[in-house]
This record gives structure tokens, sequence and C-alpha cells, in this order.
């Protein structure tokens, strides 16, 4: 009983952390249609090494939204620079990741 709790309350610190952030990312990636797990969990992980918090968390937001206008949206919200940050994390995640098997 000790261990679930103590799993059920390290999930819940996950969550509460944003630990649900990938899934969100992961989970909208393979909804597309385009991509397999691997690549979308590629694609999740290379967000989270190379964007800021704020970006990151835009994006995980956006992805839980799952329509293409919230996808549009967060485009169109960024400044200048997040938008290259968000363009240099896109080109080295498509790099690194690669296609769909």
């Amino acid at each position: 009983m000790k261990k679930f709790l103590f799993a059920a309350g390290g999930l819940m610190l996950l969550t509460a952390c944003g630990g649900n952030d990938r899934a969100a990312i992961v989970d909208s990636c393979m909804a597309d249609g385009g991509s397999d797990k691997k690549t979308c969990e590629c694609m999740a992980d290379a967000a989270e090494k190379n964007l800021n918090d704020k970006l990151y968390g835009k994006l995980a937001d956006a992805a839980r939204k799952g329509d293409e206008n919230a996808a549009n949206a967060l485009m169109d919200d960024l400044s200048a620079e997040d938008k290259g940050q968000f363009m240099a994390f896109a080109m080295q995640a498509a790099m690194t990741c690669g296609a769909p098997e």
C-alpha cells in the first residue's frame, strides 16, 4: 500500500510540475498521423531540451488544444526572438528525429 501511495504521489507531482507537457506533445504529434511514437517522443524531447520554459509550455498548451488554430495562434503570439528559437528547434528536431518509419 505504501508503494502505491508513493507512486501515486510521484505521479501527481510530475503532473503538477508539467510532467504531462511531454505526453501532450507526443499525443498531439501522433494524432496528426504523420509520425510514429518513436519520432514523436524524439520531437517532444528535443522541444524540452531546446526551447525555454515559456515556449515549451506554450507548445504543450497548443498541443493540448489539438487544433490547427491553436498552432497558428502560438506562432502569431511569439516575438521575433521566440519565433527564431522555435524555428531553430524545429529544424534541429527534423534533422535529429528523422522521418517516420
